[in-house]
């Protein structure tokens, strides 16, 4: 009797499912050792000094990508601007299509193919320098947010 009762105390109970832990309420907790070059597992104070150590060098950069929208127009001023001139680069390059159909077809001559392939490159060059000012403004706007989230989030 007291044999059982040792080998059912010393017995290990069969561990749950993944599945019967988390709908227990449980979670998963994974303990990877962080190490330095050499292999020595660094302590959790020291850890937490490289974290903060990378958080601030993901700052300096983010500032560095915030810095570069400085003095841009906003988001708000670019987007209608980005609109309207896609709206022209796409009538410019339909016209220039049609006159392309049409000089294929004999009712057109170059020069009128010419000039409106012209406008359609210049059109698509404005098009193309307002697409870029809106996306550095926008990786602007993230770049700030994120500063936002590594300062609540490191205290710094």
């Amino acid at each position: 009797m007291i044999k059982n009762l040792a080998k059912k105390l010393t017995k290990p109970a069969a561990p749950k499912t993944i599945d019967e832990l988390m709908a227990a309420g449980g979670r998963l907790v994974f303990h990877v050792p962080v190490t330095d070059a050499k292999g020595r597992v660094l302590s959790p104070e020291e850890v937490k000094e490289l974290h903060i150590k990378n958080a601030r060098m993901q700052i300096a950069s983010y500032e560095e990508i915030a810095a570069r929208a400085a003095g841009l127009r906003g988001l708000a001023e670019l987007e209608p601007l980005v609109s309207e001139a896609m709206a022209k680069s796409g009538a410019a390059a339909k016209h220039w299509e049609l006159l392309r159909r049409r000089y294929f077809g004999g009712m057109a001559e170059m020069p009128e193919v010419e000039q409106a392939q012209h406008a359609f490159n210049v059109a698509a060059e404005a098009t193309r320098a307002i697409n870029g000012e809106l996306s550095k403004v926008k990786a602007a706007d993230e770049a700030r947010a994120e500063i936002e989230r590594l300062r609540k989030e490191y205290a710094l």
